[in-house]
């Protein structure tokens, strides 16, 4: 089982530091990989908002296999994707550490980024339970519906900083919707007009 420790506060001062504190494997170095995984801003919004955030768990798998590749981390990606509150504090890391490897500078709050991105998905847990112990809020179940989408903005920014790092090595660019994003964002339509259903029944729209 991996060590939590997305919730470090030391800021590693190189990506070096970053991998001995991640379990990397012993005598292990840098391999020829991109260190991180490239997505325009345009399409993160398109693909976080379509399929209602759940786009974010691959993004924190692809980012964390990457860096598994390229640091040869002894990490399991899946598991930092599904558990991406206690890691996303150190993803903000190794983007910092990769940033100063390439001896440049990029000035974004990482640390409260990843903090706001922690307490929307704990007040949007607290909130379903409350709905699921009282559902007569119809206020309530319409937050709770919405608030997710809130986490975007903190994974935005991070994508932002991550480009930014990926300016200083070739990589793929990734900015087209694939045949595969569409059929997820087709699921995600079907989604939006259930969950648009549900509002208007709440609000009294249909009956």
């Amino acid at each position: 089982m991996e060590e939590i420790v997305g919730q470090d506060k030391a800021v590693p001062e190189s990506a070096e530091a970053i991998i001995a504190g991640e379990s990397a494997a012993e005598g292990a170095v840098p391999q020829h990989h991109v260190p991180l995984f490239h997505v325009s801003l345009k399409k993160l919004v398109i693909m976080f908002t379509l399929t209602f955030g759940a786009y974010q768990f691959y993004w924190f798998y692809k980012q964390w296999q990457a860096l598994k590749q390229h640091y040869a981390l002894e990490v399991w990606p899946i598991a930092r994707s599904i558990f991406s509150i206690f890691f996303i504090h150190s993803l903000y890391d190794y983007v910092n550490g990769y940033i100063r490897e390439t001896e440049r500078e990029y000035s974004w709050k990482s640390e409260g980024l990843a903090l706001t991105y922690v307490l929307v998905a704990i007040a949007s847990g607290i909130l379903n339970q409350l709905i699921k112990a009282d559902d007569s809020s119809n206020f309530l179940i319409i937050v709770s519906l919405f608030l997710p989408l809130a986490m975007l903005y903190p994974l935005y920014q991070g994508q932002k900083a991550i480009n930014f790092a990926l300016e200083a090595v070739e990589h793929p660019i990734n900015d087209r919707l694939t045949w595969l994003n569409w059929g997820w964002i087709i699921l995600g339509a079907l989604y939006w007009i259930m969950i648009l259903g549900v509002i208007a029944v709440l609000l009294g729209v249909l009956w």
